[in-house]
């Protein structure tokens, strides 16, 4: 019987300690890039062409414009992902700068974020940075989302590498 106790004490702390991460951490940050040999105007054009994120971006199922014109900034979208389970997420363009900003916020029942690609041009090379701002909808979440931004980032550097094969392999031709 002690041991029961004693267990359920130390499982009652370690949700507490899980908890008062949400509490403590509402929202937090992280980035990635990417060197891809191509002009900037080549990786633009790519980056927006939603036919083309199947290829890039994990899951990607599709992507239906739901207000505003397509491409413009306050353009609102439904984004549907199918990864461990299917997920629908309001993505709007918050705003676009040809060919060295695309800014975005998505929101679904987990999170609410902030994201935004930013490419810089080297010559015939472009660098793409993708810098994400995650908030979790309540505490639990809060806590699940940053426990796990090692994972986060690592998707988020994969799908950067996914775009930058797509580019430089892509059949887009820029002088």
């Amino acid at each position: 019987m002690k041991i029961a106790k004693y267990l359920g004490a130390v499982l009652l702390i370690l949700v507490i300690l899980f908890l008062s991460v949400g509490l403590a951490v509402p929202a937090f940050d992280y980035s990635s890039s990417v060197t891809i040999n191509a002009p900037i105007e080549k990786c633009w054009t790519v980056l927006q062409d939603t036919s083309r994120m199947k290829r890039w971006v994990e899951g990607f199922e599709r992507m239906t414009l739901k207000e505003g014109e397509a491409g413009k900034s306050g353009a609102v979208y439904e984004l549907v992902i199918q990864q461990d389970k299917r997920y629908v997420m309001q993505e709007t363009v918050k705003e676009l700068k040809a060919p060295e900003l695309a800014s975005f916020e998505l929101a679904n029942d987990v999170m609410r974020s902030k994201y935004e690609f930013k490419l810089f041009g080297e010559g015939s090379r472009t660098r793409i940075t993708s810098v994400y701002h995650i908030e979790g909808n309540n505490m639990i979440w809060r806590s699940i989302l940053f426990v796990s931004k090692s994972y986060l980032q690592t998707g988020s550097q994969n799908q950067l590498d996914l775009l930058k094969i797509e580019i430089e392999s892509g059949d887009l031709q820029f002088e």
